[in-house]
């Protein structure tokens, strides 16, 4: 970890402070004092290596500070397809831009977490390309008056115009929610994240992952419930310790239960957590005072049952995840568990989402989730850290209501149960 990224970490954690940090850009050309670990975009075409392929080189992850475990790292994507022979951008409508650094972060963390237009490069048909940035393909933006220039233009592109894209999502967040912490909304915004739906039709997504996290955030998710979403919260931080586990229940309509019905859910589940650094160590488990996973409920599988199962597993549960049960999960707990996800999982980091689709019969009466908490390098078990959980439901494709049924069941998520393991 670098000293700079280790000190946003131990900010975070002193203080209730949200850092957004930009993934960091690509240059177009070579320039003095670039690392040689980094490589231009010309280089890139001139050894005959196309986007966005040359997007998951190493010469292409994410620029200090952006791989602070404890940041909202955001990346950039392309707004708009530009075609004007002989010039057309390197990227379509929401692909990763050009310049956009990538994934993964540090041990392989999931970095960025989340992208924002930004905007893209256009290339002519040299060889290697030159690249200019027409108005088309800039992001509108605000910006400085001084020397006579327009309040509002569209000139520039970069990942530093699209991080505050991101910021404006947390201070409408800080705006309706001034009781929260940073944590909540941290968990907000990525819980509200969509991948593009050209890469939800991919086979395999370990390579929009890597580019682009857990997609692109939506102002309207991340702040409200509509009829058929409900997203349910932990209210104010919750407090954990090594060798514990929080154990919540999330009780499910009767009315999504019945097995004449067939409607698809998305179950999406997003744990936020800080705890303080030291960069000293070089595990990523011992990196962190300590550190958090989350597990859920099998289909049948009780509260005693499930409890029970935590308790048993709880020395391997870092490495180790049957995939049986109700939840296809996209990412996983464990490495190459997912059939769509290869080579990362949703535990590294202190932001961890996972999302599947569920039939409603399938739904039992209630699911519980675990939050378990592991020792990192503080040897001190009475020491907690703060957490929050953020739980959502939707109806896929469809205006059937759920919300209110939800509401009627639960108001919010609460510890059901706190166990020492």
């Amino acid at each position: 970890m670098s000293a700079w990224a280790a000190e946003i970490d131990y900010l975070a954690w002193q203080k209730d402070i949200l850092f957004i940090v930009s993934a960091g850009n690509l240059p177009t050309v070579r320039l003095p004092g670039l690392s040689i670990t980094r490589k231009a975009l010309t280089e890139h075409f001139g050894e005959g290596c196309a986007y966005p392929d040359f997007l998951l080189k190493d010469s292409s992850r994410i620029a200090n500070p952006a791989q602070s475990f404890q940041a909202l790292t955001v990346g950039s994507i392309a707004h708009c397809a530009y075609n004007q022979p002989p010039t057309t951008s390197v990227a379509s409508q929401d692909y990763p831009s050009a310049f956009s650094c990538t994934g993964y972060g540090i041990w392989d963390s999931i970095k960025p977490e989340v992208v924002e237009y930004g905007g893209d490069l256009v290339k002519d048909e040299g060889n290697p390309p030159s690249f200019s940035t027409p108005t088309d393909v800039c992001p509108e933006l605000v910006r400085t008056t001084i020397g006579g220039a327009p309040a509002i233009a569209a000139d520039s592109i970069g990942t530093s115009f699209a991080a505050p894209k991101v910021t404006h999502i947390a201070a409408a967040l800080a705006s309706n929610f001034p009781q929260e912490s940073c944590l909540l909304y941290k968990a907000l915004i990525v819980q509200s994240a969509r991948l593009p739906t050209w890469a939800n039709d991919e086979p395999d997504l370990s390579s929009a992952i890597r580019m682009m996290g857990y997609g692109l955030p939506n102002l309207e998710r991340a702040l409200g419930n509509a009829l058929n979403r409900v997203t349910l919260i932990t209210n104010g931080d919750s407090l954990i310790r090594a060798r514990q586990a929080h154990i919540y229940q999330v009780i499910i309509p009767e009315e999504l239960q019945s097995p004449a019905e067939a409607f698809d859910i998305l179950v999406e589940i997003t744990l936020s957590y800080k705890a303080e650094p030291r960069r000293t160590r070089r595990n990523k488990r011992k990196y962190l005072s300590t550190w958090l996973h989350w597990e859920c409920s099998q289909k049948e599988e009780s509260p005693d049952k499930f409890l029970a199962r935590v308790l048993e597993k709880y020395e391997a549960s870092e490495d180790q995840e049957d995939g049986s049960g109700l939840f296809d999960w996209t990412l996983g707990q464990q490495k190459n568990h997912s059939r769509r996800v290869k080579d990362t999982s949703r535990g590294v980091g202190t932001i961890q989402k996972d999302w599947a689709v569920v039939k409603s019969f399938d739904l039992r009466d209630t699911f519980c989730i675990a939050v378990i908490a592991h020792k990192g390098w503080n040897n001190d078990l009475t020491a907690q850290v703060p957490y929050a959980l953020a739980v959502s439901f939707e109806i896929v494709n469809s205006e059937i209501a759920i919300y209110n049924s939800f509401v009627q069941a639960q108001a919010s998520l609460q510890v059901q149960q706190q166990v020492q393991v």
